[in-house]
């Protein structure tokens, strides 16, 4: 039986699917983000950027949802056999990675706004600009998405080679809670 609310040992399908959707979305958001760079001024550069910012607002307004379940569904508490450091570490690392999920595309958004790039989510609607045009707050916006970027894919890297001890090496619940089905426990 699927759960849609998360239980003391695992999280529900609905906790499962934000967080495999963002994932997801992150992942194509970081390349999308890198390729468009990357490209010469053009309408295909054009095209991928107007793809990157609408992304961006689809992630945050995704990860604001997920807060708000989040915040009606306690996440299961981590093993009782996990070291008080590596319990810090990692509550540290998500509120870390929600206040990036945030303030990553708060800064893209900021940085179209202050350029004059209009932001047209995936041709559907224009969404306001949060400042008015200036070429050197745009210039500190453009920093800003960037250094936050980083410091997100570092982030995802962090995350991932932790799931991957906890699911290879230690071989306990902490990764089998974040999936769908639900491989043999070890503990």
């Amino acid at each position: 039986m699927v759960n849609l609310r998360n239980s003391t040992e695992s999280y529900g399908i609905i906790a499962q699917a934000f967080h495999w959707l963002v994932a997801l979305l992150v992942l194509a958001q970081l390349g999308i983000g890198l390729y468009a760079a990357n490209l010469p001024v053009s309408l295909a550069r054009l095209r991928w950027l107007s793809h990157h910012k609408s992304l961006g607002l689809a992630i945050l307004a995704l990860v604001l949802l997920r807060l708000g379940w989040r915040a009606l569904n306690r996440p299961p508490g981590l093993p009782g056999s996990m070291p008080r450091w590596e319990r810090r570490a990692a509550l540290a690392t998500h509120r870390l990675f929600y206040l990036l999920l945030i303030l990553a595309p708060f800064a893209g958004w900021l940085y179209a706004s202050a350029a004059g790039l209009s932001v047209n989510w995936f041709g559907l609607f224009q969404v306001p600009d949060l400042v008015s045009k200036d070429r050197q707050l745009a210039e500190l916006f453009k920093a800003l998405h960037i250094g936050l970027v980083a410091l997100l894919a570092s982030l995802v890297a962090l995350h991932v080679g932790a799931a991957l001890r906890h699911a290879l090496l230690l071989r306990d619940s902490v990764m089998r809670r974040m999936l769908p089905w639900k491989p043999r426990s070890n503990d």
